[in-house]
């Protein structure tokens, strides 16, 4: 059971008694360390180079998608290789904290409109 739902049925049920208890019994619930340890994020070496001059990340080509986006790199422009060809790409708030890999595609979508090539043989063949 998470900390803080034990804190509110504890709270619960000591409405009665005095405070100094409660507060007591919630410090020892709320002390414990926690559970999950955040790893830093994985920037690729050039790409931490440029973080102090951001300038020089414009229209650069990245073949790293595994790496963070840094708010330092907000308002610039980048290619991101997807495997095949390199995908332009603008990055702003929203994205940092994500992969690189993340807005460039690797697959190509199907269109919806567009039937299956092998439906339509079947119809001609009718």
């Amino acid at each position: 059971m998470r900390p803080t739902y034990m804190l509110r049925v504890l709270n619960k049920q000591f409405i009665g008694i005095a405070g100094d208890t409660v507060n007591a019994v919630a410090k020892k619930l709320t002390s414990s360390p926690p559970l999950v340890s955040h790893k830093p994020a994985f920037i690729d070496a050039f790409l931490y180079k440029m973080k102090k001059n951001p300038e020089l990340l414009k229209n650069k080509s990245i073949w790293s998608r595994r790496s963070t986006i840094l708010l330092e790199f907000v308002d610039s422009h980048v290619k991101i290789y997807n495997g095949k060809t390199f995908i332009r790409c603008k990055i702003t708030e929203g994205k940092v904290g994500h992969k690189f890999g993340e807005f460039a595609l690797t697959r190509k979508r199907k269109s919806k409109d567009q039937p299956n090539a092998k439906v339509k043989q079947l119809k001609k063949k009718k």
